[in-house]
């Protein structure tokens, strides 16, 4: 994982999903000097998040993806998009949710919670069924945790976090729908793609 961290990109998508990782460095100092602690902390997070998918080597094009919906989602909540557009919230859960279950797949692959995905014979199913049910599942289960968060939040922190039976359920169906959308894509991705398997990073060999 850390060759993967500090290999230099190649493609014009490793570039671009490099160039969205320069944006959260950014962010994270913009939010030190113009906004406070709490965003800080946030932004801090989502650079974490970054640094992830570049370490497990995902696939460019997701990985850029993955990068910019992780911004747009932080910077929502600092310009309050939540809140002042009625729909905001529900396409963020849809995309990020997705994003999130597709890297936490990756990062089960790598330490062998799950085994890596080897890509099927044309004529077998197992490829397009057990990777978007895998990654649906995870979906499923962070944005559970998110929900347990948000009631915690609302009852013991911040009182305006906005909670209830509508938006819990809205939120969960939103993020449900977003990581089977996106384990999909995934199956598909390797199938297409030259790589054989979903595999873990090779470690470096000490010599």
């Amino acid at each position: 994982m850390i060759d993967a961290l500090l290999r230099p990109p190649e493609s014009r998508k490793e570039y671009l999903a490099d160039a969205i990782r320069a944006l959260g460095v950014l962010s994270v100092l913009a939010s030190l000097v113009l906004l406070g602690p709490v965003e800080t902390a946030l932004f801090l997070l989502v650079l974490l998040g970054l640094l992830v998918s570049r370490a497990l080597a995902v696939f460019p094009g997701f990985d850029a993806a993955y990068g910019l919906v992780l911004l747009v989602a932080a910077w929502s909540s600092v310009a309050d998009l939540y809140a002042r557009v009625s729909w905001w919230d529900l396409a963020v859960h849809f995309a990020a949710t997705g994003a999130l279950a597709v890297i936490a797949y990756f990062l089960l692959v790598q330490f062998g919670a799950v085994p890596a995905v080897q890509r099927p014979h044309r004529h077998s199913p197992s490829l397009p069924v057990v990777v978007p049910l895998l990654v649906l599942a995870l979906g499923l289960g962070m944005s559970v945790l998110w929900e347990i968060g948000e009631w915690w939040g609302h009852t013991y922190v911040d009182a305006s976090i906005n909670v209830g039976y509508a938006d819990t359920m809205g939120d969960l169906a939103a993020a449900g729908l977003g990581a089977l959308a996106a384990g999909l894509c995934l199956g598909f991705a390797v199938r297409r793609s030259g790589a054989r398997r979903i595999a873990p990073v090779p470690h470096r060999t000490r010599r």
